[in-house]
């Protein structure tokens, strides 16, 4: 038998209840129906029959509620996304303007987008955005990365730290 204590989601009574009066009664069996509402909880409730593979169980508002199980979070896919942006020819002419006018910045993206291939973005990020300050990122290119971001699943913080 599951109740529920303080509108939370119902669950076994436990061993030592706490009555009004302050004294404690132990040994859920023998505990009577008008002990266990004067200790706060409120039931008793069964859980309906539900689908774990498709549904999910949830508490609301006092009462069960069966709802389908949200769609799984895509797993994003850095190496792709990186192997895409490394082929684009827009991303290579703005590679080569990198190079000429700052090199180190140029290794900032090369090295940052193998790191966000793995799973961290900061390196790529920061020389992203430098490169844009330097005004050789051109706003057409940082739209066609962020789609191309999305394409590929990555995480939307990412997708929106890619605009300046």
């Amino acid at each position: 038998m599951l109740y529920s204590f303080r509108d939370q989601k119902p669950a076994p009574l436990p061993f030592r209840i706490r009555l009004s009066n302050g004294f404690t009664r132990t040994e859920p069996a023998s505990f009577t129906a008008e002990e266990i509402l004067d200790a706060g909880y409120i039931g008793p409730y069964t859980e309906p029959a539900f689908d774990a593979a498709t549904e999910q169980l949830l508490w609301v508002d006092g009462a069960y509620v069966i709802e389908a199980l949200p769609p799984p979070i895509p797993t994003p896919r850095w190496v792709d996304f990186s192997a895409v942006i490394m082929a684009m020819p827009a991303i290579n002419v703005m590679l080569g303007a990198v190079l000429q006018a700052a090199p180190g910045l140029y290794g900032g993206l090369v090295v940052g987008l193998q790191n966000a291939s793995e799973g961290d973005s900061r390196v790529f990020l920061n020389s992203w955005h430098a490169a844009i300050a330097m005004t050789l990122v051109i706003e057409e290119l940082i739209t066609t990365v962020q789609g191309v971001a999305g394409e590929f699943d990555l995480p939307e913080a990412f997708i929106e730290a890619l605009a300046p």
